[in-house]
């Protein structure tokens, strides 16, 4: 079964977990355990890695991200499912959206995107 023939909480329950250590991760800029759900080529490309802790240094929203968020959806497009929250940060007022795209890859379930905007 693809993971966009599951249902919504059959997909949140395998992603919760993946966004915890992904937005845990983001707040110590530990690339490390950001990338450990990306497939092999983007959590080895030097160029991804340079471009995630710029944005890292940059951004005070990626860095203090709060663990709570209102999960408001699961959208579906081709074999990528897309799970969308309202995110919070510490440091940072206001709200903001994110999403997080996973799909299955040789049996896998593997991060394709992590955006926060």
């Amino acid at each position: 079964m693809a993971i966009t023939d599951k249902s919504d909480q059959e997909i949140l329950h395998i992603v919760k977990p993946m966004i915890d250590e992904v937005v845990d991760a983001c707040n110590r800029k530990d690339w490390d355990s950001f990338s450990k759900y990306q497939t092999d080529e983007e959590a080895n490309n030097p160029e991804n890695r340079k471009n995630v802790e710029r944005q890292w240094n940059e951004s005070d929203v990626l860095t203090s991200l709060k663990p709570e968020r209102e999960i408001l959806g699961v959208l579906r497009r081709d074999d990528v499912a897309l799970v969308y929250w309202k995110q919070t940060c510490d440091n940072v007022p206001g709200e903001f959206l994110a999403s997080y795209l996973i799909k299955e890859i040789n049996h896998e379930i593997k991060e394709v995107g992590f955006l926060v905007i």
